[in-house]
């Protein structure tokens, strides 16, 4: 190797901190960069927003089996008010392999549901990381002293690694554009090592759906593969590029078993309603009461008391929109509004410094008006006015209110996460954690509870096997799963107690959503 050439080398290294970096074919707008603080980052530079919604997805690769800390969450950088200005600039933390030391490869990056570019994924056994950004500019964007946006140079330090392209029905390689959330899934694949002879090229932007302002440019594909025993640690010289070659036709790829169109949910607002009820793809449920990765129920919040500079946590609650949490009327009953807080996005209860994680405090309460305590809780329900709005991302989302259209399809279960004391006697649990209930009737409801307090505004879930809510847990949402969205079904008010325990072989009541829909929506902001 010329000494040049290990120059070259050492000086990468030495700027990464002997992180590598892999192929990046989308230098217009994407690009790895040293930060003071964080080390290598990722950062995605576009040339300004437009009015409106501006919806940001990106979508990272990694080899083998890596943790969901991997890939940070993607933030405005380095505030959301710079980020309205020109050119809009967002980071996001990346972790290289520790067995490779090479970072996660950007494999998509869209902006409002449109392609931008994108790069072949690792095959099995591999990591992929969904992240996204959204924000709504009511007024006009910031204006910055030159409005002209100039591309990234083409980085000379990018390393070549090994890239191995999978058959089309290979999961590894399936990108769904509707999916837009959360966290890493390992996928390990049984299709045949042949490689094909090329690769369809990335469609063009479509000028109507981006800002004037922008660059447009047909998206190169991804680069030729090349047969590499090991990932490389020294540079060759780049060969002079190939000639085109024509396209293969695209390969259709089946659509999952459960992909189907789109719901309408009910939250007015239009960030809420189009983002709402996604979690991260193929992070299955857990029976009975155990743990499930960050991020998977973004609407999951936890409302807390604080009196004489304590806070205690008392309640579960599920975003609706940009403003408000939904939760049970009986979790801020006789409650002032400076002595409640909201948390959003945490996972870790016991980590007040979580990242991520967001603090509101309340500016209004707002009790359903046939509320009473002291009698059957029928309209348990209360919304909560946050004193900030959230930026929807990939831990902080909304759930979708349930619909009177819904109401026509007979579901079987729901599911319910939150942090309320465990089978152990734990007054609150460090991590979320979820369960499914089946569905009662009215008429087993009734007759294993005393029927005032079983009314038609009542619905009745349990497994009656100990497992399901507890106290914590009040407040929390029963969710039910509708075309690859989560809708709120109903509000954990009520379950039988026993020596300071959950009763958990009696059935639980909730606050059956679908008879306050009115309410609801008349009083959503």
């Amino acid at each position: 190797m010329g000494t040049s050439e290990l120059l070259i080398v050492v000086v990468l290294i030495t700027a990464t901190g002997g992180q590598l970096l892999p192929e990046n074919t989308c230098p217009t707008y994407f690009q790895y960069v040293n930060d003071a603080f964080g080390g290598v980052v990722g950062e995605v530079t576009l040339p300004g927003l437009a009015q409106g919604r501006n919806r940001i997805d990106v979508r990272f690769t990694q080899r083998g089996d890596q943790d969901a800390s991997a890939v940070g969450p993607l933030s405005p950088y380095p505030d959301e008010r710079a980020a309205r200005a020109r050119p809009s600039r967002f980071r996001i933390s990346l972790r290289p392999n520790l067995s490779t030391g090479i970072l996660p490869k950007l494999s998509r990056l869209s902006y409002n549901d449109q392609l931008l570019c994108s790069a072949s994924e690792y095959g099995p056994p591999n990591s992929f990381f969904n992240r996204f950004y959204e924000l709504h500019i009511s007024g006009s964007p910031v204006p910055l002293p030159s409005p002209s946006f100039t591309p990234f140079p083409q980085n000379p330090f990018d390393v070549d690694v090994q890239t191995i392209f999978f058959g089309p029905g290979s999961q590894g390689n399936e990108v769904f554009p509707g999916f837009t959330q959360s966290w890493r899934t390992s996928v390990v694949s049984n299709r045949p090592d042949a490689l094909p002879s090329a690769l369809p090229t990335s469609p063009a932007i479509r000028p109507s759906s981006l800002p004037a302002s922008w660059p447009m440019f047909s998206v190169p594909g991804p680069p030729p593969t090349r047969s590499i025993p090991q990932v490389p640690t020294t540079r060759t010289e780049t060969p002079p590029a190939p000639p085109p070659r024509t396209p293969a036709p695209p390969v259709k790829t089946a659509p999952p078993p459960d992909s189907a169109p789109r719901i309408s949910p009910t939250p007015p607002t239009a960030a809420a309603s189009e983002v709402c009820g996604q979690e991260g793809r193929w992070s299955s449920f857990i029976y009975n009461g155990q743990e499930y990765s960050r991020g998977k129920y973004p609407w999951l919040t936890a409302i807390h008391h604080a009196q004489s500079g304590k806070r205690s946590f008392v309640c579960g609650g599920s975003l609706l929109s940009t403003n408000m949490v939904i939760t049970a009327a009986h979790c801020v009953h006789k409650m002032e509004t400076h002595n409640i807080f909201i948390e959003l996005g945490r996972h870790d209860l016991y980590d007040n410094d979580e990242i991520g994680a967001e603090a509101r405090n309340v500016k209004g309460l707002l009790l359903h008006p046939d509320y009473n305590s002291r009698t059957q809780p029928d309209a348990d329900v209360a919304l909560v006015t946050m004193e900030r709005p959230v930026v929807f991302n990939d831990i902080i989302s909304p759930i979708c209110l349930w619909t009177v259209e819904e109401s026509s399809i007979v579901a079987t279960s729901g599911f319910i996460a939150g942090w309320g004391k465990d089978e152990v006697g734990n007054e609150k649990t460090q991590y979320p954690r979820v369960v499914e209930a089946a569905f009662g009737s009215a008429t087993d409801c009734a007759s294993r509870w005393r029927v005032p307090r079983v009314t038609d505004r009542t619905l009745c879930a349990g497994n009656r096997d100990g497992s399901g809510p507890c106290f914590g847990d009040s407040g929390g949402g029963l969710m039910v799963r509708r075309h690859n969205r989560w809708l709120l079904r109903a509000i954990v008010s009520v379950g039988e107690r026993e020596r300071d325990r959950c009763q958990l072989n009696q059935f639980v009541l909730y606050c059956d959503l679908a008879k306050h829909l009115a309410w609801i929506n008349d009083n959503l902001l």
